[in-house]
Formats: C-alpha cells, structure tokens, sequence
C-alpha cells in the first residue's frame, strides 16, 4: 500500500551497507520510523531525503506497520541552519525536542506548525536562533503537557518585584515569602525575560542565556531527559 506523508527528518541510523531508518515527524500521522534504501551510496536520488531538517512530502510503501520511503517531494531544506553554528544548534534543539518528547503515533498539527515555524524563522528570520527557541521551548512545553505558569507568584499571585524562586516540580515562579521547600533562587531577568517572550517582545542574543539555562534545567528536573544540542548552544553562547 502507497502512503503519502508530509514530514520533516528528525535524524537517522545506519541500517544494513547502505540504508538508512528514519525517524520524521508526519502533519499525519506525528513522528514516525521508515526504512530509505541506497541513500549512502554517492550519488543517490533520495540522499537529500534522509538529511536532518529535510521537509518534504514522502511516498512510503508499507506492509503492516513497516515503512519504506519510495519517493520525496522537498518543500524547504532550512539549508542556512547549516551555515551558522548558533542556528544549527538552535534548530537541532528543535528536532530533539520532538524526538525526546512526541511519542511515536501521537498526532498534533499545532505542534506540527510550530516546528515549521520556527525552523523558518531561526533558517530565514531577522531575530536571533536563541531568542526563537526560547519562544519555540515555551510553546511546545505548554502543547506536550509541561506548561510553564508565568503570571506572577504562583501561590499569592501578586507581581513579583524581589527575589525570584523557581519550582520546577510546579512548573511555576515564587515571592520570597511564598517559595516552597524545593524552589532554587533564580536572577529575577530571567523571569523578565520569559514574560517579555510569552507577550511577544523580542530578546537580544545576550538576553538568551538565563531563559535557555533555566528551559534546560526544568526538562531535566521534570522529564529526567535532557538535550544535548541545547546544552551546546548554552556553552556557545556563555564563550560569547
């Protein structure tokens, strides 16, 4: 049977001498896994299609459960996120957090489109990559079930305007006088900084830093799962 799936290649493994199993996340059907046959051979007509960042539409053969792509239609390749470390990072991110938490069969277009979004705008836009995940993590946090509360204190829901405490088990910011026992201080820019992305003011590069430590930092005491281009984007950006 023939399948017809718009996909975007989240990363690939070696399979046999000369294939490759993909891992694409699907408008249709979410992330999925198919076989490409004879893409590392030189010269192969579907070598683009197993890329990373690869969106295309793919025709798949499939018998049961099993895959095999048998066509690609490219729609965008996001080729400048190759051309920048600080974007390839950034983008990498983007994918990881797919991988790591979308699971295999669990369809969401929001999702879907979020990620197309922010691949053009990290490949194409005037805005800083950091400033663009930060806003990406932010939104795909809340649509995977992690949302992240920015309203001020979470328990008396005043402003806060002292000391700054962060509870990642709550996924929510504490006053002084209401943290809990497990919350650690935090800079209070950073707060300011994730307000000002949640209302849709833009960050300079150097305003990144403290949202994306405090992103990594939450996936981690939430999810034990952490991201390994998101940790080397943060060394980047602490060399600047």
């Amino acid at each position: 049977m023939e399948e017809l799936l718009s996909g975007i290649v989240l990363g690939g493994v070696n399979y046999s001498e000369n294939d490759k199993i993909l891992s694409i996340f699907t408008l249709e059907k979410g992330v999925v896994s198919a076989k490409i046959k004879g893409v590392k051979k030189a010269g192969a007509k579907l070598k683009f299609a197993a890329e990373p960042f690869c969106f295309a539409q793919f025709s798949f053969a499939k018998t049961g459960k099993n895959r095999t792509v048998t066509g690609a239609s490219l729609i965008e390749s996001f080729y400048p996120v190759r051309e920048d470390i600080f974007k390839f990072f950034s983008a990498g991110t983007v994918l990881e957090f797919i991988k790591k938490f979308l699971k295999d069969g669990i369809v969401s277009e929001e999702l879907f489109y979020t990620v197309v979004d922010a691949l053009k705008r990290i490949a194409y836009g005037d805005d800083c990559s950091e400033f663009i995940l930060v806003s990406f993590l932010v939104k795909a946090l809340s649509l995977s079930g992690y949302a992240l509360n920015f309203d001020g204190c979470l328990s008396c829901r005043e402003d806060i305007s002292g000391r700054v405490f962060f509870d990642a088990s709550m996924g929510g910011f504490f006053c002084e006088e209401c943290r809990t026992q497990s919350a650690i201080e935090i800079n209070p820019l950073t707060l300011r900084a994730l307000q000002k992305v949640v209302s849709s003011d833009t960050l300079q590069k150097e305003e990144c830093v403290k949202p994306l430590k405090l992103l990594d930092y939450y996936l981690l005491e939430k999810t034990d799962e952490s991201l390994s281009s998101l940790k080397e984007l943060i060394k980047l950006c602490n060399n600047i």
